[in-house]
């Protein structure tokens, strides 16, 4: 049986963090160079659907594709869905999404929710007092379990 490929991204910060933020392109559907945005992405696990900013939709002339009310921790609100093309570093993810089209609060221009965070392996480490956090598509067979390591130093 041939094995899959897998594409890797880990990202270690000296300090430890509260927020997870790293680089992404976002691309129009259908593509366009001149329709693509670098911006910064949090990663949100309470977050059932990726969203992107007013702004970003306006750079990349994103049509509504439909409407979805969505839940947040404050309310309730009725959003434009947009389909983009998410650009990972190192390509673990280059795909299309729909995503939500909404106020980001983190000073970013877009949240990576579940949606995209299920179709692989995530995993956070905090030793040393700081932060590495590592991700990879598609999951592994195995999977990361700390318990297994309780007795390590």
């Amino acid at each position: 049986m041939a094995s899959s490929k897998h594409a890797t991204l880990s990202y270690y910060f000296e300090n430890k963090q509260d927020r997870l933020i790293i680089p992404v392109q976002i691309h129009s559907v259908p593509f366009n160079s001149m329709l693509s945005v670098s911006i910064n992405a949090l990663w949100d696990t309470g977050a059932m659907m990726s969203a992107i900013t007013l702004e970003t939709r306006d750079k990349l002339k994103a049509p509504s594709v439909d409407r979805k009310t969505i839940a947040g921790i404050h309310s309730s609100q009725e959003v434009d869905i947009v389909s983009i093309m998410l650009e990972m570093p190192n390509s673990v993810v280059k795909k299309i999404f729909k995503v939500a089209v909404c106020n980001i609060t983190s000073n970013t221009g877009m949240i990576i929710g579940m949606d995209i965070i299920s179709l692989g392996d995530f995993a956070l480490s905090n030793g040393n007092n700081q932060t590495l956090f590592s991700f990879a598509v598609p999951p592994y067979k195995d999977k990361i379990d700390f318990s297994k390591r309780q007795n390590d130093s």
